[in-house]
């Protein structure tokens, strides 16, 4: 049901993408000078806007926060769960292949539409306006709708009522891959395995993940609360900082060391976890600045927004080193087993 839902949420998306992109390059006779122009005269910056370094490039702590982000979003792709859960609904290895080329041809041309779509509300939107609807600037793309549209038409009405339908359909998606993901993963791994030690029944697995979802997603909905003022892509490049410290790690070494052990994987997930929200909680996406989750308190001491220089390296770091003070002997049978499977897809199904 869920790949369902994700598909169906794949498809409108590109459509939506697809068709702002058009009304934004038509109504500047898909002119991209004239758009960038406009969108640098309306943002109140001039031509700064469309030069490099207006957000990142002032100070050398700004530019390591770039440096930063720039590592979690290559890194972090490869090691996001309800991603990785994806390759559980395709049959053969082949498939997965080829599900994998289409995905990256089809986020790389919606990752350059979003192009046509900033560049679009920068120029049609008042940035006062954008921040009377939402201070963190998440409603731009509705508001680019409701403007291409006609702002006081039912064209425009209509085109917002659609796109912020197809925003829900997306969250909904979303939600649903990483809830799965989260309860299954509790249920199977930690309640099965650790809590029951391989004892428990497929019923009491199930009840357990039905738990696991209920209180993951009250922690979710009160996290969620908490954060409704900041910036989507803020939250988005940090959760890929936690994946790309925690997760990718120990794919990697699994993949392609030999060597490596449980120990050194549990020290690789574990290490760069508490590094990467450690970090968090201690920088200012949560105090010290106008915009942080709590803005009228500081008690941030680590300067950078997004930890992925410092937590990724870490992540790594604590799977060699984990694995190096192991007392546990590497299973070759199964490094070779697994080698094969990964490089022919022979007995994966």
């Amino acid at each position: 049901g869920t790949t369902w839902v994700q598909m169906v949420k794949a498809v409108l998306l590109i459509i939506g993408a697809l068709l702002l992109t058009f009304l934004v390059l038509l109504k500047f006779n898909f002119n991209i000078s004239d758009l960038l122009g406009k969108a640098a005269e309306n943002s109140g910056k001039g031509s700064p806007f469309l030069e490099p370094g207006l957000k990142y490039g002032a100070t050398s702590t700004t530019k390591l926060d770039f440096i930063s982000l720039g590592m979690a979003l290559v890194l972090g792709t490869a090691g996001l769960p309800h991603i990785l859960i994806r390759f559980y609904t395709v049959p053969t290895a082949k498939t997965a292949r080829k599900s994998v080329n289409w995905a990256i041809g089809l986020i790389g041309a919606f990752y350059l539409m979003t192009l046509a779509l900033g560049f679009g509300a920068a120029a049609l939107i008042k940035p006062d306006e954008i921040i009377a609807s939402n201070k963190a600037g998440n409603t731009a793309a509705p508001l680019l709708a409701l403007h291409l549209g006609g702002v006081d038409s039912s064209w425009g009405a209509i085109l917002l009522a659609t796109i912020s339908a197809v925003a829900f359909a997306t969250i909904l998606a979303v939600v649903a891959g990483l809830t799965l993901a989260s309860s299954s993963s509790f249920a199977h791994d930690i309640y099965a395995n650790v809590i029951k030690r391989g004892q428990a029944t497929e019923k009491q697995e199930m009840r357990a993940a039905r738990y696991a979802t209920v209180g993951i997603g009250a922690v979710s909905i009160l996290l969620g609360a908490l954060a409704r003022d900041l910036n989507v892509a803020g939250l988005v490049a940090l959760a890929f900082a936690v994946a790309a410290s925690a997760n990718l790690p120990t794919i990697l070494y699994s993949l392609f060391w030999k060597k490596f052990t449980t120990q050194g994987a549990l020290w690789s997930i574990y290490g760069g976890l508490v590094t990467a929200v450690g970090l968090v909680l201690f920088s200012p996406v949560v105090s010290g600045k106008p915009t942080s989750m709590f803005p009228d308190v500081d008690f941030h001491w680590f300067p950078l927004e997004n930890p992925g220089l410092i937590s990724i390296p870490v992540g790594f770091l604590l799977g060699w080193l984990g694995t190096l003070l192991s007392k546990e002997e590497p299973d070759a049978g199964k490094y070779a087993e697994l080698e094969v499977r990964s490089l022919t897809g022979t007995g994966a199904h």
